[in-house]
């Protein structure tokens, strides 16, 4: 196998194919992983995804069961081409017999799904395989005009430094990383402040307040969910959805 060199890539240089035939679940793997940066093409039928793979593309997600050419036919001649050999492949699809992943594997795809699948789990595993394979994302999260700067511990909007403190910067880039995840005040205690024991639920409205304060335009992301705690949203009219099995 060849020496893999690490690279750092902005989610904008990462390009991703997704071969499925069904258009509905096509369409909203390509809108999670386009409002996450990346670029994202798409192959209705095997012999469209081997006409649109080439060097350029970083990741492909695949379903078995495709006209034309399966899935498994798909893998096989990418993986036998000197230009496509090295590419990731992530086989999704509703065959969830051992034998099928096993299958898929043995190809020469380097995980397997079985739908259904949430999207964001599907995201989660192609940062994975992504990183495996030498591509590792910038670690810099975007929200419109909301920039956080991980390895610098900052966070800006419109460029502008928000001066957050490091309580802050961490209570900020969990929520961010858990978009519409509605947690328990106790829950960030516990995850941000090392000893909950030494503060109360109200340590964390009040950094939120903070927060909030800082955000200016952007606060609104910062939602309160009644009786429960905070959540952040990328979109207010952004809802959770699920791929269906074939």
């Amino acid at each position: 196998m060849a020496d893999i060199t690490p690279v750092t890539l902005e989610p904008s240089e990462i390009n991703v194919l997704v071969v499925e035939d069904e258009i509905d679940v096509a369409e909203v793997i390509c809108y999670f992983f386009e409002r996450e940066g990346y670029n994202v093409s798409v192959a209705y039928d095997g012999e469209e995804a081997l006409k649109k793979v080439g060097r350029d593309i970083h990741l492909i997600l695949l379903d078995i069961m495709l006209p034309k050419l399966n899935g498994y036919e798909v893998c096989k001649i990418l993986r036998s081409r000197v230009e496509t050999e090295l590419i990731p492949i992530i086989f999704f699809s509703a065959k969830v017999e051992e034998k099928d992943q096993i299958r898929g594997l043995m190809l020469g795809g380097d995980d397997y799904l079985t739908k259904p699948v949430s999207p964001r789990v599907i995201l989660a595993h192609a940062r994975a395989v992504l990183r495996r394979s030498g591509i590792g994302e910038s670690r810099t999260i975007i929200v419109n005009k909301l920039k956080i700067y991980e390895d610098e511990y900052k966070a800006t909007y419109d460029g502008e430094d928000i001066g957050v403190t490091l309580t802050e910067f961490q209570l900020l880039r969990f929520l961010v990383r858990h978009p519409r995840v509605a947690f328990r005040r106790q829950q960030l205690l516990e995850t941000i402040w090392k000893d909950a024991m030494m503060v109360t639920e109200r340590t964390v409205d009040a950094h939120v307040k903070n927060l909030r304060e800082k955000l200016g335009p952007c606060a609104t992301h910062i939602q309160t969910v009644r009786g429960v705690g905070y959540r952040f949203v990328h979109d207010v009219s952004d809802i959770e959805s699920f791929i269906s099995p074939d």
